[in-house]
């Protein structure tokens, strides 16, 4: 896979550093974004890839660093939007909602859901233009239940799940492949203590072989959640109309 190359968002540290040395281990060019900029370079000079310091809440920063991409190596054909943050600070346990302040709010919808919003408009268009490829979301199993502990975390990736399913089907007929990827609990730097399971908490390096797999085989509008121990397994749509939900004019 020498001349494919990958963008990854969030990609300094945790999951989208192990699915950076991952991909590099296939031979893939590696472009690694990310506001970190001593981590994410001393990342990219390991895997000889390219580092572009990269805020996913501006898109204006994703634009420049897709530009600065093809100006480097040429124009990516995969694509994961990895970076994700918590509104519960590190080492903390809870935050009330009615405590988050709107600083915190803005920031987190910022990252979480507006960076995936600005990679796919970034990246979508470049892949189409290229013949096809694939883009791969990191969401999470907190996008299928409630997460008391971070509702705005949770509600994010709600959001990622259904942007993802949507804007696949959306591109039908496109050759981009568009999917995401839940993980359960990841040893990674945004987790709270008391998830810090042994038994349960997963190395990011196991994560990121199923991150790899998603984005080189992973069906458009395929959404697949992965545990510890255990291989990633395809989260089926629900069927609205089965539910006997409501049907608007149109709705598929």
């Amino acid at each position: 896979m020498k001349d494919e190359i990958a963008l990854i968002t969030g990609g300094a540290t945790g999951i989208g550093a192990a699915t950076a040395q991952a991909l590099a281990a296939r031979d893939m060019r590696v472009v690694v974004c990310d506001i970190n900029v001593s981590a994410g370079q001393r990342l990219a000079d390991e895997i000889e890839g390219l580092f572009i310091e990269c805020d996913v809440s501006d898109f204006n920063s994703v634009r420049d660093a897709v530009s600065a991409c093809e100006q480097t190596f040429g124009t990516p054909t995969y694509g994961l939007l990895n970076a994700g943050i918590m509104t519960v600070p590190a080492g903390g346990d809870f935050l009330p909602i009615e405590a988050v302040s709107l600083e915190q709010f803005h920031r987190i919808t910022g990252v979480n859901f507006n960076g995936v919003f600005h990679g796919m408009k970034a990246l979508l268009p470049k892949l189409k233009a290229v013949g096809g490829g694939a883009i791969t979301t990191t969401a999470s199993t907190a996008a299928f239940g409630q997460l008391a502990i971070d509702p705005l975390y949770s509600a994010t990736k709600h959001g990622l799940v259904g942007f993802v399913r949507s804007v696949a089907g959306a591109n039908t007929h496109s050759k981009v492949r568009i999917n995401a990827i839940c993980p359960s609990v990841v040893d990674t730097a945004i987790v709270p203590e008391s998830f810090r399971d042994p038994d349960t908490i997963m190395p990011p390096q196991e994560m990121a072989e199923a991150i790899v797999d998603l984005l080189l085989h992973g069906r458009n509008g395929e959404i697949r959640a992965k545990v510890a121990g255990a291989e990633a397994f395809v989260v089926p749509p629900v069927d609205v109309a089965a539910t006997g939900g409501p049907r608007l004019e149109g709705m598929a």
